[in-house]
């Protein structure tokens, strides 16, 4: 397909799709999955421990929040650097982005709409965790020494896995990162606070050494995209690139547990090593062979992948209450057992109308 299908020349049409396939096995696929298990038992105990989250090992859901850090990661060199050549600017989007992304991951899970000193929480949510990879990744993106862009990454897997093995253990309550969690939490939120008093074993302020990690993952994949010749060795350097990945987690899992809530370096390596994979697969066929028919969905929701995670989370008893309104009906003509689903499927039917309300507001402006 030559240089038409560089990342340096257009949006990577791969990279929309893997966001949107991501966005809907969260928003779409794992709620219809589950409100039909509910409903019919329909799917096998090892087929839903795929929709779960566990505390060691490696789920299908496990890959969701790394694969969007490694994503934001990727989109950097692409979104930025037409900004850091014109001069002005770059910082305002830098800064407003975190910003915003921080806001709306407060909103979502940190209870901040609550205005409540014992409800909310400083740092929870998985926006708040891209925004810090983001800001580190186009921090060094500003300084313009491709060095750092290996030094940073590596350094903070360095420390992070040291730190972890040296003062603590793997377990829930005992690893170096819940604790440092707990002490700061404990510094900056008031007693009685509900993120002191009863803590959740997701870990988010020294683990961001690890989002770092995992922005830095995706933002070399797009530097391969870009400086590699010809679509078929970008194709080949990418899957390379993820090979290694999946050596380092199975080498590290020797001594060093899968564990995704803290993670670890295996579960991050392997994670890392899985999104790359599916990136290569999606160039090759979006970008290299240039398959792009029926693909309308998942590049909406992959372009709209913000609105989308909002809406579907902070907005969920309204997109329910819409749903129960308009579905109810159908209900009282279908067996109980179907009613879980078909109330599910209304929701995903209001969330695809407020994302296209989302963006006829977007584009008026």
């Amino acid at each position: 397909m030559g240089d038409e299908n560089t990342a340096n020349s257009k949006r990577l049409f791969s990279l929309d799709a893997l966001r949107g396939l991501d966005m809907i096995l969260l928003t779409v696929v794992a709620p219809l999955v589950n409100a039909a298990q509910r409903g019919w038992k329909c799917f096998p105990d090892s087929f839903m421990h795929q929709f779960n989250h566990y505390w060691c090992g490696f789920t299908l859901f496990d890959i969701i929040m790394p694969l969007f850090i490694f994503m934001c990661g990727a989109a950097i060199p692409l979104a930025l650097e037409k900004r850091l050549a014109a001069g002005g600017g770059f910082w305002r989007h830098v800064l407003g982005r975190v910003a915003l992304l921080w806001v709306a991951g407060g909103l979502v899970q940190g209870d901040w709409i609550t205005l409540d000193p014992l409800s909310i929480s400083p740092f929870s949510n998985t926006l708040q965790s891209i925004a810090v990879g983001y800001l580190v990744v186009a921090a060094v993106l500003y300084a313009r020494k491709n060095i750092l862009a290996i030094v940073v990454p590596v350094a903070c897997a360095v420390v992070y896995t040291v730190a972890l093995a040296a003062y603590g253990d793997y377990d829930k309550f005992g690893n170096l990162a819940y604790k440092i969690d707990i002490s700061i939490l404990g510094a900056v939120l008031p007693t009685g606070n509900r993120w002191v008093e009863n803590p959740s074993y997701y870990t988010w302020f020294f683990t961001s050494l690890m989002f770092v990690v995992m922005a830095f993952a995706g933002y070399h994949a797009t530097r391969i995209l870009q400086r590699v010749e010809g679509g078929w060795r970008k194709a080949g350097a990418l899957a390379l690139y993820g090979a290694g990945f999946l050596v380092v987690g199975a080498v590290s899992l020797v001594w060093i547990p899968c564990i995704k809530p803290i993670y670890t370096l295996s579960f991050t390596s392997l994670a890392m090593g899985v999104c790359v994979l599916l990136l290569a697969g999606l160039y090759v066929v979006n970008d290299v062979l240039c398959y792009r028919r029926g693909w309308g969905p998942v590049l909406f929701f992959g372009r709209m992948a913000l609105a989308a995670y909002f809406i579907s989370h902070f907005f969920r008893p309204v997109l329910r209450a819409a749903a129960e309104l308009f579905g109810n009906g159908f209900c009282r003509y279908l067996p109980d057992s179907a009613r879980p689903f078909v109330i599910q499927v209304f929701i995903t039917a209001c969330l695809v109308v407020a994302m296209l309300s989302w963006r006829c507001i977007k584009a008026r402006r």
